[in-house]
């Protein structure tokens, strides 16, 4: 899937992360992880938010931030690393984009608007956003270089056998 040469790229998680194969296996492996990963976020939600609709809402805060990372780190080092063509789809579509959602932000964050709850609104939208994209980034800065140096230890072990 990647070799060395597609690691120093600035786009590695988007020339194979967003790539699709549908073939049934795929599809029920995709709604297994996509079931746990909704599963875990609803769990989230309740264990660090609560039931209060206008309270800060940490739990998809930490879920959205972790998946970000999770995903950067995916679609790059292990995704290089686990070449079976299940591992994308249960962890990375499946579990990591149920985990985090786009329309569990939306909604809490119109919720909060309607409650007039600003204070809370503007810091979760900040960090959300701004958040997401610094661990997206981590993630996948990380993996690139667990990546590299797999791919520099693999090199100096054949190299060793070879002599």
């Amino acid at each position: 899937m990647r070799n060395s040469a597609t690691l120093s790229s600035a786009s590695v998680p988007l020339d194979s992360a967003l790539k699709r194969d549908l073939h049934p296996t795929v599809l029920i492996t995709i709604m297994i992880g996509g079931a746990l990963g909704a599963l875990l976020r609803e769990l989230f939600a309740f264990w660090f938010t609560g039931t209060a609709t206008t309270a800060f809402p940490l739990g998809i805060l930490i879920a959205n931030l972790s998946g970000a990372f999770l995903l950067g780190l995916f679609a790059t080092w292990l995704d290089g690393l686990v070449r079976h063509h299940h591992f994308r789809s249960f962890w990375e579509i499946g579990f990591v984009r149920s985990f985090t959602t786009m329309s569990t932000l939306s909604l809490q964050s119109i919720v909060l608007i309607e409650a007039g709850a600003w204070g809370v609104f503007v810091p979760y939208i900040a960090l959300s956003v701004i958040g997401g994209l610094i661990l997206f980034w981590s993630g996948e800065r990380l993996g690139v270089s667990i990546a590299k140096a797999s791919v520099a230890k693999a090199d100096r072990v054949r190299v060793e056998q070879e002599l």
